[in-house]
């Protein structure tokens, strides 16, 4: 109410957006108030009732409020989103994010500015005490209700609030001012370390692993947290600290799984935030002519062809168990070369081709297993040549980094 109070003596056009999260009877006296100081301001009004049963309540309600805050943003053509914390809820942030970890950023506390997606959220009330808040509602006679939950233990924020933030008040009288500075400080440091992460990224999404060895270490520990971040996904310091062992380690060829669809790829000397569809190993029999596996690949086979032979690969061969195969690479596989054998896995390693890409390999064998042609790595060149196969492949879409 404050905040709106102060944002009526401006030029800005407003609009509010009122949640009520039905968890008190007051929430419904307390939208009945904001309504009507807009309606006597003439301020559009937008009021969202929430309906949050079961799981994480404070998690899936923030999604919904920041749902409909772009909902509303969006049909008001505006990017920008305000709200009214304050210094001492500052404080508590900083309480919390030190409790329960974070990065640099985040134990600098919540930010008076920042973006997310295409919206800006503003907090002008940052660097305002609660105090100073209830001194002007007081001398200006603006409305407002007090919410009786903000008493009650059972939230680790408001457990901060009466039984921490007392004492450390007892032990400095200027707390909230030396809040501030740390808060200044910290978010200082980060911000000149992200903008050496990024010029060390070239504003891209790929690590030089060998130029990142030799960076100190909160460089090094910002520039994975950055990838992390580009992809929405959860940071923790465990997994920075996780895959900084991996792109210091002596392994050229690794990966971390972030998530279900993310995967850290470390390969050779390149490191990147891989997403891909898991892998669903199939074994599928080739029919002459087009077969399609799964949704990313159609394989082609003739036993003649008037078709360019740059165009397709020619297998030559005397005899062969029919009919044939398409799989992936499996632990084991052999290669037939004119001087004896070799596994498909030192071929690759040979190769240096990164482990993601291994998983997804595509093998052509005949009915006995006998590996017969392995796009753009291997033809099988020991079979005779009484006879000619003619083998293409067709990627339908590309896994993307």
């Amino acid at each position: 109410m404050a905040l709106l109070s102060l944002l009526l003596t401006t030029s800005y056009h407003l609009v509010v957006v009122h949640f009520n999260h039905q968890k008190r009877p007051e929430s419904r006296d307390e939208a009945k108030l904001v309504e009507s100081f807009c309606q006597e301001h003439d301020v559009p009004f937008h009021y969202y009732a929430l309906n949050i049963a079961g799981g994480n309540f404070h998690h899936r309600a923030h999604h919904l409020r920041t749902h409909y805050l772009n909902e509303v943003a969006h049909v008001y053509k505006t990017p920008y989103v305000l709200t009214a914390h304050h210094l001492d809820d500052l404080l508590e942030n900083i309480l919390i994010k030190l409790t329960r970890g974070s990065n640099l950023l985040g134990y600098a506390g919540m930010q008076r500015v920042h973006r997310f997606d295409d919206m800006i959220y503003v907090k002008p009330m940052l660097y305002v005490s609660k105090a100073d808040i209830m001194a002007y509602v007081r001398a200006h006679q603006v409305p407002y209700l007090d919410d009786a939950s903000n008493d009650e233990h059972a939230y680790l924020r408001n457990r901060y609030r009466h039984a921490v933030v007392p004492i450390m008040r007892q032990e400095n009288e200027t707390l909230l001012e030396q809040i501030k500075q740390y808060h200044l400080q910290v978010s200082a440091a980060f911000q000149a370390i992200r903008s050496h992460t990024k010029r060390f990224l070239n504003n891209g999404e790929v690590i030089d692993v060998v130029a990142f060895q030799n960076l100190e270490e909160a460089y090094k520990d910002d520039v994975i947290a950055y990838l992390i971040e580009l992809k929405s996904l959860s940071l923790t310091y465990r997994t920075v600290q996780k895959i900084k062992a991996i792109l210091q380690g002596k392994r050229p060829n690794t990966s971390y799984p972030l998530s279900n669809r993310h995967t850290f790829v470390r390969a050779y000397q390149e490191a990147y935030i891989q997403h891909s569809e898991p892998v669903e190993h199939k074994r599928v029999e080739l029919k002459e002519g087009k077969t399609k596996v799964g949704n990313v690949s159609i394989f082609t086979f003739f036993d003649k062809t008037d078709a360019k032979e740059t165009e397709l690969v020619k297998l030559c061969y005397n005899k062969l168990a029919f009919p044939l195969w398409i799989r992936h690479r499996e632990d084991g596989d052999m290669l037939r070369y004119s001087y004896g054998h070799k596994k498909l896995k030192k071929l690759l390693i040979d190769l240096k081709i990164p482990a993601e890409a291994r998983k997804r390999l595509w093998v052509v064998t005949d009915n006995d297993d006998l590996i017969l042609w392995i796009p753009d790595y291997y033809v099988n060149e020991t079979l005779g040549d009484e006879h000619e196969l003619y083998f293409h492949l067709t990627e339908e879409k590309k896994h993307a980094q």
